[in-house]
């Protein structure tokens, strides 16, 4: 089934040519809060969010993955959220978490003119939910230029079909209580997608139609993923229907098909690794040194 995140299972609950350079190529402050942790380098170009998956922080996110270290050395300001635990997020929810980045930009005096956002797993579903809220209303300050999301469960609806097949599975009863949980969760939050479509359509950050993608037919939009189906299939009894790679290239064609020229799909091989174990959902699966190019590309 789609991944949420690579260590829910254990918790029960859930472009120019020239190379970026290497980490600290670049003097740096670094602010730590219980919202978040910030690192601003010397001559700041953009701002890059990030949140991190299910039951993680910003901690996790700056060991897992080199994003944080090699964008500050590249003259990117990187905001790591702690905000975590949310597949999706009530209108209270994404006021709050604006406003914490708003906060930070201004006591901490940051550009914030090109702004980026992404997440890994539900990270990314965070990420999108919020992309969409500053589309619909763009808050003073905050230049939304892009949005990725590593790996992430965006279409709820595949994610509630995929919890009740794999609970039907006779195979890795270890990994049932995800899918139990996630089946009752939406149940109880969304209802059953057969018979309340109309929840999902609003509160998923995005299913493969063209109502919920039409917010981000303009914006830039990465979706990263790394389908090692034989994996999957030993690992998890799961078939490609089943993973969070399915989900996003349906999503990704409908996007174009809306007409987004600059929505990409990215696959990766061999690079999924999670404390130092292999594992295709990871934040490793991103080439951190090409994802500093694209925000600087659309920085110019």
């Amino acid at each position: 089934m789609p991944r949420i995140d690579a260590f829910f299972a254990g918790c029960l609950l859930l472009a120019a040519c020239q190379s970026p350079a290497p980490p600290q190529a670049q003097a740096l402050r670094e602010v730590h809060t219980a919202a978040y942790d910030l690192l601003i380098p010397t001559e700041p170009k953009a701002l890059l969010i990030l949140f991190p998956c299910f039951p993680c922080d910003a901690a996790d996110t700056r060991s897992e993955s080199p994003i944080a270290d090699t964008a500050v050395a590249n003259g990117i300001t990187v905001l790591m959220m702690n905000f975590n635990r949310h597949i999706l997020m009530s209108e209270a929810e994404k006021r709050e978490v604006l406003e914490v980045i708003a906060g930070a930009v201004k006591e901490h005096g940051l550009d914030a003119t090109n702004t980026f956002i992404g997440g890994f797993s539900s990270g990314g579903n965070v990420s999108v939910l919020l992309a969409k809220e500053l589309v619909r209303a763009p808050r003073p300050g905050i230049g939304l230029k892009g949005v990725f999301a590593v790996d992430s469960p965006l279409d709820l609806v595949h994610l509630y079909d995929c919890s009740k097949r794999d609970l039907s599975k006779t195979t890795f009863p270890e990994y049932k209580d995800e899918a139990r949980y996630l089946q009752a969760f939406l149940d109880s939050t969304l209802g059953s997608p057969a018979d309340n479509m109309v929840n999902y359509e609003r509160s998923a950050p995005l299913l493969n139609s063209s109502a919920s993608v039409a917010a981000l037919k303009e914006l830039p939009i990465r979706f990263y993923t790394e389908p090692d189906t034989a994996w999957w299939r030993a690992n998890r009894d799961d078939s490609y229907e089943e993973l969070n790679a399915f989900g996003l290239k349906r999503i990704h064609d409908t996007l174009v098909a809306m007409g987004n020229s600059r929505a990409e799909y990215i696959t990766t091989e061999g690079r999924g690794m999670q404390r130092g174990n292999r594992h295709p959902h990871a934040w490793s699966i991103v080439d951190e040194r090409e994802l500093v190019r694209w925000v600087e590309g659309l920085s110019r």
